[in-house]
């Protein structure tokens, strides 16, 4: 059984255990018959939405915004980060064995070095009309974040111009985005790069905690693993322990804290007011991916669990069913009251990603318990069972909306909720494969 203490073993030590051709998938819950959303559905569900992925594709390589049914609306911009998560999805799902998609990885790669990449100022812009012509006004960590998220997948799958977007990303990360005076992520420039906004954001620098472990786990530069410490630590310790673990958003270029910010436009798609239930799940489970990370290390470890757990337990205690009804509210205010009542799907792929981690970690059952809760959820309400994907927003009510979230653009949450499970526990999605590989 693989939950419990995860012991103090080295990456190599690890990696030896594993005598696999290709990764194979567990069946710890499917064995233990303590849910019915085990390996054979996990499989099943993941499966799905490749396929349901796979309508993104333009002819260019490049993937678009997928309405309900799964169709590329040509009336919306094509999304940096929409391009480089398939490229996360695809990749993943790639080197899994579970379905063939170098061409697909390929051809992203190149959408994003020939289209995205502005040749003039440098950085990548974060939205292209269907011609290709730039419709951004900024230039987003967040963006750049998934950028080298997409690089490092790609250079795992053998993408042959995936090492060329990694020198640039890498590069252009260091020269605008990281902060050492802060050691966090700076957010926003203008376009020529030449002009940093003075907002400071979680969002932006949660994805590169996510985006730095995998970079390190494909390149082995201490750099990368060193800056997703530091930002998980001054994250959870400065921000979200300092204010009763109800984690603050947004900040001024001196990282205080700015607790009204969008208070007249709550249900931001990126940036919304108050307290981001998801985001607590989320980093919950980042900081137990670190954990691994960091093992054998002089790197101090002992905060990370009982952050992870405290996390965990108030968007277990503030979001869930916040407002008497099932489903987990999009946000709450500094009182702990609901503001963004819409429910959103990836915050449920992100409580059952956690719970199942805390689980694994842990041992204790209540934390199997909600998963299979959640699930349960996920699969009633959540999961089309028509028209394929799962459904983005619902209202409090269970009826599907799309005022946040119109369509069915992202199945990057949706498939990591259904990955994550299948394998043993690793320090990325990616370490996860370079694990199973013996690399």
């Amino acid at each position: 059984m693989r939950h419990g203490k995860w012991p103090k073993k080295s990456r190599a030590a690890r990696r030896s255990e594993i005598v696999v051709k290709k990764t194979e998938i567990g069946t710890q819950l499917d064995d233990l018959a303590v849910t019915k959303y085990g390996e054979k559905f996990l499989l099943n569900q993941a499966l799905t939405l490749i396929e349901f992925s796979g309508g993104s594709r333009n002819k260019d390589g490049s993937f678009g915004y997928l309405d309900s049914f799964g169709v590329v609306d040509s009336s919306k911009p094509r999304e940096l980060y929409i391009q480089c998560r398939m490229i996360q999805v695809f990749g993943i799902a790639h080197l899994h064995g579970l379905r063939d998609n170098k061409e697909i990885i390929e051809d992203g790669i190149n959408i994003i070095l020939d289209l995205f990449q502005d040749k003039t100022h440098g950085g990548f812009y974060n939205s292209i009309d269907q011609q290709g012509n730039p419709v951004a006004t900024n230039k987003l960590a967040y963006d750049h974040m998934f950028v080298l998220l997409a690089a490092c997948t790609a250079k795992v799958v053998g993408a042959s111009r995936a090492d060329e977007l990694l020198r640039i990303i890498d590069s252009l990360i260091d020269k605008y985005f990281w902060d050492p005076r802060f050691e966090m992520m700076n957010n926003s420039w203008n376009l020529q790069l030449d002009d940093l906004s003075s907002y400071r954001g979680i969002n932006a620098n949660m994805h590169a905690v996510e985006a730095l472990a995998a970079a390190f786990d494909v390149t082995g530069d201490e750099k990368y693993r060193h800056r997703a410490f530091v930002i998980s630590k001054k994250t959870a310790e400065d921000f979200a322990r300092n204010n009763n673990w109800l984690l603050p958003e947004h900040f001024n270029q001196d990282w205080v804290m700015d607790k009204d910010f969008n208070i007249d436009n709550p249900a931001d798609p990126f940036c919304p007011f108050g307290v981001t239930i998801g985001h607590l799940f989320e980093w919950s489970r980042l900081l137990m991916h670190v954990r691994l990370q960091i093992r054998d290390t002089e790197y101090d470890d002992g905060w990370i669990a009982p952050a992870a757990t405290h996390l965990y337990d108030t968007a277990r205690k503030y979001g869930w069913c916040a407002d008497g009804t099932d489903g987990f509210v999009y946000t709450i205010n500094w009182e702990k009251k609901p503001v963004v009542r819409s429910r959103m799907f990836w915050v449920a792929a992100e409580a059952v990603m956690t719970a199942y981690t805390l689980w694994e970690y842990s041992g204790e059952t209540q934390y199997l318990r909600d998963y299979d809760y959640w699930w349960k959820y996920i699969d009633t309400y959540v999961i089309d069972k028509k028209n394929g994907s799962w459904f983005h927003e619902l209202d409090p009510n269970q009826h599907v909306v799309g005022h946040t979230w119109p369509g069915k653009p992202d199945t990057y949450h949706a498939f990591n909720a259904c990955i994550l499970p299948l394998y043993p526990m690793g320090t990325s999605f990616i370490g996860t494969v370079l694990d199973a590989r013996g690399k």
